[in-house]
């Protein structure tokens, strides 16, 4: 059977029979695996169940997130979670239409998102707030 883990270690198999769901921990206080009869449904679009033969509550522990949930050739079916990616910019300022921030690779990055339907004068609200920006990547740089 293949494992497949995410960066968090995790994994959840279903074997060829759709009878068996294993899932893997690598926490050291919980057991790295677990076994459960069961059958699964799968509806061929967007909804999966597992019904495990002996349901108890608490059996598992519980996950929501987003993952890929694949059919492999050898009848297995696997979900690995996709880890939930994080910003990686420290923020410099935090403005009205935007932010001012460092980026991970050392750049100061400016973003702005004005609406049309906001009613105000596009170009002159990206100069002052391009103004403020100017005035805190200053602010940031003599703190450090």
């Amino acid at each position: 059977m293949k494992n497949n883990k995410n960066q968090r270690g995790n994994h959840y198999c279903i074997n060829s029979n759709n009878t068996t769901i294993f899932v893997g921990n690598d926490n050291f206080d919980q057991p790295a695996h677990r076994q459960m009869e069961g059958t699964a449904h799968y509806d061929g679009r967007d909804k999966f169940l597992f019904a495990p033969a002996e349901s108890a509550a608490g059996a598992l522990p519980r996950f929501r997130g987003l993952g890929l949930a694949q059919q492999l050739s050898d009848g297995t079916f696997d979900f690995i979670r996709r880890p939930r990616l994080r910003a990686q910019s420290q923020l410099i300022r935090k403005l009205a239409h935007g932010r001012v921030s460092k980026t991970k690779d050392g750049a100061i990055q400016l973003t702005l998102k004005v609406f049309e339907h906001e009613g105000l004068n596009i170009g002159r609200t990206i100069a002052q707030e391009a103004c403020i920006a100017t005035k805190a990547v200053v602010e940031w740089q003599l703190k450090r």
